[in-house]
């Protein structure tokens, strides 16, 4: 009897991108608690984050800046909604690859 999922690269891709879904949450929640002052945003666990989030927050900045918005930054709600389409398609194709 075999527990583990059958590994399939889409579904190892779509799963790398709900990482990366739970990651930009994490870093919208920092962004919160560092404007509160609760944490300090030079701290290397905050950078590490700020570093694997940025590439793909960045692209979104720049199609709509934050200073545009007034001050809102609505590119981790583009960015997450992008990689739920990509995620959904991955694990479509990996359903349609496991026929």
């Amino acid at each position: 009897m075999n527990l583990l999922p059958p590994l399939n690269l889409f579904w190892i891709l779509a799963d790398l991108l709900q990482i990366m879904v739970w990651l930009i949450i994490a870093e919208v929640i920092v962004s919160w608690l560092i404007m509160f002052g609760t944490v300090k945003p030079y701290q290397p666990w905050v950078r590490t984050l700020q570093r694997l989030t940025d590439p793909v927050l960045d692209p979104f900045r720049r199609l709509l800046p934050p200073y545009k918005l007034g001050g809102l930054d609505i590119s981790p709600l583009l960015a997450i909604i992008v990689l739920q389409v990509i995620e959904n398609f991955l694990f479509k194709m990996g359903a349609a690859s496991m026929r």
